[in-house]
């Protein structure tokens, strides 16, 4: 009996007082993530179905050989 009240009351905290606490707080800022990061400065592989993708991938190559030398 204890363990099924329990489990009640944590779920109706987690169900009903946690979504309307973070409804109103304000201070939460969100994060990127590392997956985020990785598509935003992917510029394709030599592989890749795309023409663009190709020309933009050989285009950060040499761009990359430029700045080593």
């Amino acid at each position: 009996m204890i363990i099924i009240f329990s489990f009640f009351l944590i779920t109706i905290i987690f169900v009903i007082f946690v979504p309307l606490y973070l409804k109103n707080s304000n201070d939460i800022n969100p994060t990127k993530n590392i997956f985020d990061d990785f598509v935003d400065n992917d510029h394709g592989y030599p592989w890749s179905w795309d023409n663009k993708r190709i020309v933009s991938y050989k285009t950060a190559l040499d761009s990359k050989k430029k700045t080593q030398k």
